[in-house]
């Protein structure tokens, strides 16, 4: 089976109360996506490794399309000094044996 990884990575400049707010509500309305799968996060140092997963590319554009996720799109220079996404179509292995 098939899926989109989404990786958002981004270096930190300002993660306030205000960003872990909007991080944590934007969370919580992803999972309740059509076609949401799973979302991961790290912290590692200065850098910030965000991955989701979805079951396709329709999902994944919804979700960039979502009005409260755009918002916040808009605002990335405030918490982030540059942000990177990068979209992979990926084959779960056991998909690969059959």
């Amino acid at each position: 089976m098939s899926h989109i990884k989404v990786f958002f990575i981004a270096k930190i400049k300002n993660l306030n109360e205000e960003y872990k707010q909007k991080s944590s509500a934007l969370r919580k309305m992803a999972e309740r996506l059509p076609g949401f799968i799973s979302i991961d996060s790290q912290e590692i140092g200065d850098v910030e490794i965000t991955i989701s997963c979805w079951k396709d590319k329709e999902a994944v554009k919804n979700w960039a399309k979502d009005p409260t996720h755009m918002e916040s799109k808009k605002r990335a220079n405030e918490w982030y000094h540059w942000v990177k996404g990068i979209h992979v179509e990926a084959v779960d292995e056991l998909d690969k044996r059959t």
